[in-house]
């Protein structure tokens, strides 16, 4: 071929080429990104609107209905879901993975108007899901001294210490106890001076102002004024006037009728971590910024800090590290695999020289790989690096036959440079089909939607980057350094046949005279591997085990904070006694919902994040913690609801080991069938845990206004409304700037005396004008009744969501357990189950992934065709495809690997391997016949000269990927799989094409068609 023959020719311009691209692809390595997984940008989007002082019914009926009936019509629109609770209504949009979120939004927003909503509901906002939007990093900060406020001001300075850290977006703390004034107002006193908390209210905010005046002139200068009155100690908000006593005159003071303070905020959120109180700290990345630099960027910092302040961190979840840790181990694998390719090489050829020149071929193939991928803007992640990695053992599969080309030529005595042009020439055009069939066959996974198809797009081209890296070393240095350190063998030592090849004819020429046999056997062991295939289960993902879970434990509705912590307090003692649990973080209480770090927030739920120590020092997996943990927890008390669950940096793709579906129907059968079901279930073998999403109604004490009655007293509704929600909530009714103390809320409430009973609110005293006042009782009724917390809707009827969480089995087979459970229960005929999570994800996956496997089929057979210039040798070539079915199923079925994603993937990287082996012997016969040989003779003489040939590229592709196949260190899992149904295909499909192609190109050679035993009279061996 021209290209190789240049090479060898001007061999100080390849030279300079090959530095070329070393020196860009070692600047195209140093400016690649970092992260876990490449940019996905999942299709969904939610709406949120505000309803204030609205209960769930209201807030159902009038703003989800109406925004569910103009957003459930929007193009693209798969999923609508809505949550509908006091004061807030949210619809969560799934849309088709073709739509283009930003696209969408214009559309959202013009329903959103459309849409007609009461006066008082804010408008509501469209929130587009950004995975940047999730922390990175999650710390705890402790301290020995929390006293003085300087622990508030430490916690503000490493917050902002860290969001000025290159590449760091934002970060924000939780957990952390304020101060601030409170003044508590005394009924019985504010009552006998005939004053209200209005009034009060008033008082402070008329005496802490500040406002700009006009412009003074003083000379020639301008002077704006300011006019202030500020209080700035609790001596002077003491002293403020609030009233008068009419029969001495003397004043009445803010300190006459109310307690003040500087105190704690009252505490909404606890924070501990391992038992000991801390802060929460979140750090969140900028979109695009490198997260394992951000980590150590930040660790650095925190380092830093740790030395100027007696402060204790500790890190809970760090994303950093675990992409460090598994970059580190897919490099680990791929560099392994180079390893045991260099040394196949050296087995089979028995010279160092050859492995030497496979040593250069592959770093320069993966470097410039590099290049590509920077110009691509791919970032090293687990899929771009498991795409090298699968690479690597194909990467010396060019290189391989054109040195056993070569080495061959040089047995014949010829001199290295006419052997390099000779060797590498003569199989250039096999080589280049075969690199063509393999690229050709990543082509349809543009196809792919989904996640799948955002995953390991990448992946795909990754390795298509490197097949054409591979095969343009191959065709120039490979020539290049082969004519210059290859060597003529000794003289007088000539080529011999071995005994494996002997053996290897006798099995060639047996199975051309039995080819019917051959045949038969070949079906028989693919009917076989089918059986096997569907024996092992299915999957959507691999789980991988990150040693982080959850623990939501929930108390019934209108538990107190202080009964919920003295459960969770409990729970941290358990956790504590476990070996191999490194850290824990509680997080209890409700504040906006900030502290909710999964599910629900409340005051009668905690919320526990685990971190497991490093795989290597436990004996126990994530989830055998977990489910040993599971009866421990829930023994702590007989009315706590607990639930685990693993977490993954996969979670876009479904919680790892569970099985998710929404059941539909009015809320009447929903509520009567929901226990039914989730008591069947737990019935299903290898079910650890089943939840739903199901609310028990909450005990809440309604105030309901008379109207007459409150007429009379010269009251509207709203005022007695107003007046009963700041009395029992509080409100911030300035700011103080206390000089050594800097700035704080003053909280105005009445004493909680009024909040203990039903009866004492009944006392509570509302104002009617002229300085009287009226009892709440005398009003309005008090009750004691059940309201819904949440409530629950898909796709426009009311759902309930199940978690079936499993251990021990796979999840195509929990599926159809629970469907058969689901039957066996008849469930009504108006009630729809509807799977989401992972197994409606795989169901998407395998649809799109068989359309891509039989377009890489077409596409191989086409490049064939056009390659061969003819469709009956192509044809012969993709007869390889069903062989490699027979060790995929042998070697899923050995490990107990279920079929998945990735393992289909691996099926559609086979289609364009496995044809390899079968292009090389189909095209060596063709040439063989052009040059005189008869066809039977030529069909054996090919099989015996790529044998080698075949035999290595096949070992070094297999040995590659057995560090990736055992799924070592953290990081691998993923591509796990796919490794192992590689080498699986590649073993069996290896073996029988060596035989089963050879007889099916004799059908199809008119001169062997009919052959039934013919011996050729070429007898030597």
């Amino acid at each position: 071929m021209w290209l190789a023959r240049s090479a060898i020719r001007r061999p100080v311009f390849t030279t300079v080429a090959v530095i070329l691209i070393l020196v860009m692809g070692i600047v195209s390595l140093a400016n690649l990104q970092m992260d876990l997984l490449p940019d996905i940008q999942p299709p969904v989007g939610a709406v949120v609107a505000s309803y204030p002082g609205a209960n769930p019914d209201e807030v159902l009926e009038k703003v989800t209905k109406p925004l569910e009936l103009q957003l459930g019509t929007l193009q693209g629109l798969n999923n609508i879901q809505s949550q509908t609770q006091e004061g807030v209504a949210l619809i969560l949009l799934e849309f088709n993975w073709s739509q283009d979120i930003n696209q969408m939004q214009n559309d959202v927003l013009a329903r959103i108007n459309q849409t007609p909503l009461p006066s008082d509901v804010d408008t509501p906002n469209f929130l587009k899901f950004d995975p940047s939007a999730f922390p990175i990093m999650q710390l705890s900060v402790m301290a020995e001294s929390q006293e003085d406020g300087q622990w508030a001001d430490d916690v503000d300075e490493i917050t902002q210490a860290l969001s000025k850290l290159p590449g760091v977006a934002s970060a924000d703390h939780t957990g952390l106890s304020e101060q601030q004034v409170q003044v508590i107002l005394q009924g019985n006193e504010l009552q006998k001076w005939d004053l209200s908390q209005a009034d009060i209210k008033d008082r402070i905010e008329a005496s802490n102002l500040s406002q700009p005046g006009g412009i003074a002139e003083k000379g020639d200068e301008d002077l704006t004024l300011r006019v202030t009155s500020k209080l700035t100690n609790l001596k002077q908000l003491k002293a403020l006037t609030m009233a008068v006593n009419p029969q001495n005159g003397d004043k009445i003071t803010l300190d006459d009728v109310a307690d003040v303070k500087l105190t704690e905020k009252e505490q909404e959120v606890i924070t501990r971590t391992n038992q000991k109180p801390s802060v929460g700290i979140n750090v969140f990345k900028q979109a695009g910024a490198n997260t394992a630099s951000v980590s150590h960027e930040v660790k650095a910092e925190l380092d830093r800090l740790q030395a100027d302040k007696k402060l204790q961190f500790v890190t809970i979840f760090d994303q950093g590290e675990y992409v460090d840790r598994s970059v580190t181990n897919v490099t680990n694998t791929m560099i392994g695999g180079g390893v045991l390719a260099m040394l196949v090489l050296f087995l089979f050829l028995r010279s160092y020289r050859s492995p030497l020149i496979i040593g250069v071929a592959i770093p320069v193939s993966v470097i410039t790989t590099f290049v590509l991928m920077y110009f691509a803007d791919f970032t090293l992640n687990m899929m771009t690096l498991g795409g090298l990695a699968l690479g690597v053992g194909m990467l010396v599969d060019n290189a391989i036959v054109v040195i056993e080309n070569i080495y061959r030529h040089l047995q014949r005595g010829e001199d290295p440079r006419q052997a390099a042009e000779k060797g590498a020439g003569e199989v250039a055009s096999a080589i280049t089909a075969s690199t063509l069939t393999t690229i050709f066959v990543f082509v349809p996974m543009v196809f792919v939607s989904g996640i799948v198809g955002q995953l390991f797009r990448e992946f795909a081209l990754t390795v298509s980057f490197s097949l054409l890296a591979s095969l343009l070393v191959s065709l120039t240095i490979i020539p290049v350094i082969a004519s210059q350190i290859m060597k003529k063998p000794r003289k007088g030592k000539k080529p011999q046949r071995r005994w494996g090849q002997r053996a290897f004819r006798r099995t060639l020429r047996f199975a051309l005279g039995h080819r019917f046999l051959v045949v038969l056997t070949a079906l028989v062991l693919l009917g076989v591997g089918a059986y096997g295939i569907s024996q092992v289960g299915t999957e959507y993902l691999p789980a991988a085990d990150e040693g982080v879970f959850m623990i939501e434990a929930k108390l019934p509705a209108g538990t107190g904070l202080s009964k919920t912590d003295e459960v969770a307090a409990a729970m941290e003692s358990i956790l504590e006694k476990e070996k191999d649990i490194a850290d824990f973080q509680l997080s209890l209480g409700t504040g906006q919902n900030e502290n909710a770090m999964f599910g629900e927030s409340g005051r009668n739920i905690a919320q526990f994040y685990v971190n497991a120590v490093d795989a290597e020092e436990r004996n126990r997996s994530t989830r055998s913690i977990m489910n040993e943990l599971r009866p421990k927890l829930a023994a702590v008390d007989p009315d706590v609801e607990v639930e685990l669950q693993e977490q993954s940096s996969f979670e876009a793709a479904g919680a790892p080991n569970t099985l998710e579906f929404t059941l539909s129907g009015s809320a009447a059968e929903l509520e009567e069938w929901a226990d039914r079901v989730s008591d069947s279930l737990r019935q299903v073998d290898g079910v650890q845990e089943v939840s739903d999403s199901r609310q028990a109604t909450q005990p809440e004490l309604q105030v309901v206004v008379d109207r007459e009655k409150a007429e009379e007293h010269g009251l509207a509704p709203a005022q007695v409304i107003a007046a009963v929600s700041t009395a029992t909530r509080g409100e911030i009714v300035t700011g103080m700037d206390l000089k050594d103390g800097g700035i704080h809320d003053v909280f105005l409430r009445y004493e909680k005396s009024f909040q203990e009973s039903p009866e004492k609110l009944e006392d509570l005293p509302i104002p009617v004008g002229d300085g009287d006042h009226v009892k709440l009782s005398e009003v309005a009724d008090i009750t004691v009744e059940q309201g819904p917390i949440v409530i629950s809707r898909d796709d426009l009827q009311d759902s309930i969501q199940y978690q079936v969480q499993f251990d021990g089995t796979d999840l195509g087979t929990v599926e159809r357990d629970v469907n058969a459970k689901l039957d066996q229960i008849n469930l009504p005929r108006d009630m729809d189950v509807r799977f989401t999570g992972s197994a409606e994800l795989f169901q998407d996956a395998i649809d799109d992934l068989i359309l891509a496997a039989g377009l890489a089929v077409l596409f191989v057979f086409l490049v064939l065709s056009a390659q061969f210039e003819s469709f009956k040798y192509p044809f012969v070539i993709i007869l390889t495809l069903p062989l490699m079915v027979i060790g995929v199923a042998l070697a899923l079925y050995l490990t107990q690997t279920p079929v998945g994603v990735t393992a289909m993937i691996g099926l559609i990287v086979l289609a364009g391997i496995v044809v390899n082996n079968a292009i090389v012997l189909v095209d060596y016969i063709n040439q063989l016949k052009q040059r005189g040989m008869a066809s039977y003779d030529a069909i054996v003489e090919a099989g015996i000269t790529r044998l080698r040939p075949i035999l290595m590229t096949a070992t070094t592709t297999i040995l590659g990927l057995i560090p990736l196949s055992l799924g070592l260190g953290e990081g691998t899992e993923i591509q796990q799989p796919l490794a192992i149904a590689v080498i699986g295909g590649l073993v069996s499909s290896t073996i029988l094409t060596l035989v089963v192609i050879p007889v099916v190109y004799s059908w199809f050679d008119p001169e062997t068609r009919w052959l039934k035993k013919k011996k050729s009279e070429a007898t030597a061996e």
